[in-house]
């Protein structure tokens, strides 16, 4: 009876030492890492320039997997639903925080909710503006706004689709200024590019980088940077805040892993992505395409995360139902 006993309390201690080891063992294979929009888009492009730095970082391989549809949501309810081990993470846009209520808001069942998921890290941000040809006959944002009070519902803008990050940053400018803009969606960024390009579209509101090269080659220009404060990058257009309009907006990228992953695989995963933004090889590269790193994580991302998700809420609720 003594042999069996003392043969069970080292089993059991084998036992918890195994399960420690596993723990720390974390990462252990390859991690799979969901971006929900299709290849070549910004997120993926970010998420392929840093995936040798993190794998470096982790050591182990960093599949990516694109899961386009539903603007993103098809994506974010595959990670949401997945086991919470740390070995699934989401890469996404901001707009993240507007998935759920825009199917409330259109009367339809959320596919996933924001509750399900638990940000980990921001990693890149980017400025937005308002943008129009070099040939527009608006020299300001200003005259843009003027135009629109003395013409409403008639100036038109781009945008990558409902809900988007070019669609939302737009609501709230028409919201912030008092008037109304014809609100024209197209299926993806490229499309959008093209038809301000081509004279479709009055003007658009992208994020910085996306339409650097267009603004350098002399075919498009800044009229208005969104925030208080004007860029530090050249070329560098007046701010919003300078015409008297309190309204900001940035387009940034971050991951998100299941809700219950263990607190100290999240934290593997904070200074993986950490350790990896500082890789001067991703440095080097995501600064060619115009790209700012913007690392952020812990309680300070967590509260940055929730001032988002407020602020998607009220612009998704002014926008309405979109029919």
């Amino acid at each position: 009876m003594l042999h069996f006993r003392r043969f069970a309390v080292a089993s059991l201690l084998a036992a918890c030492a195994f399960i420690a080891c596993a723990q720390e063992a974390y990462p252990s294979r390859p991690l799979t890492v969901i971006v929900p929009f299709p290849p070549g888009g910004v997120a993926d492009t970010a998420l392929r320039a840093l995936q040798p730095s993190l794998q470096r970082s982790l050591g182990q391989p960093v599949v990516i997997s694109n899961r386009a549809g539903a603007g993103g949501a098809i994506g974010a309810a595959a990670v949401a639903q997945s086991k919470p081990d740390g070995y699934t993470v989401l890469f996404t846009f901001s707009t993240l925080a507007s998935l759920p209520e825009q199917a409330i808001v259109n009367r339809q069942a959320p596919v996933f909710t924001l509750e399900q998921l638990t940000p980990v890290a921001r990693v890149t941000s980017d400025a937005t503006a308002i943008v129009v040809r070099i040939d527009s006959p608006y020299r300001s944002a200003a005259e843009l706004l003027a135009a629109a009070k003395a013409r409403p519902g008639e100036l038109t803008y781009a945008s990558s689709g409902n809900y988007g990050p070019s669609h939302l940053p737009a609501a709230m400018l028409a919201d912030a200024a008092g008037v109304r803009f014809n609100h024209i969606p197209y299926t993806g960024g490229a499309q959008m590019i093209s038809s301000l390009l081509g004279g479709q579209v009055d003007f658009a509101v992208f994020s910085r980088s996306l339409v650097l090269p267009h603004v350098e080659a002399g075919k498009l220009k800044y009229l208005a940077s969104y925030g208080a404060d004007r860029w530090t990058q050249a070329p560098v257009p007046p701010s919003l805040g300078e015409i008297g309009l309190r309204v900001d907006y940035t387009t940034w990228i971050g991951a998100f892993a299941p809700v219950q992953t263990p607190p100290e695989v999240l934290q593997k995963l904070r200074s993986a992505l950490r350790a990896a933004t500082k890789d001067p090889e991703f440095v080097e590269s995501f600064g060619k395409v115009g790209g700012t790193i913007s690392y952020l994580d812990g309680a300070d991302f967590q509260r940055y995360w929730n001032s988002e998700v407020q602020q998607s809420k009220e612009t998704i609720r002014k926008i309405g139902r979109i029919e």
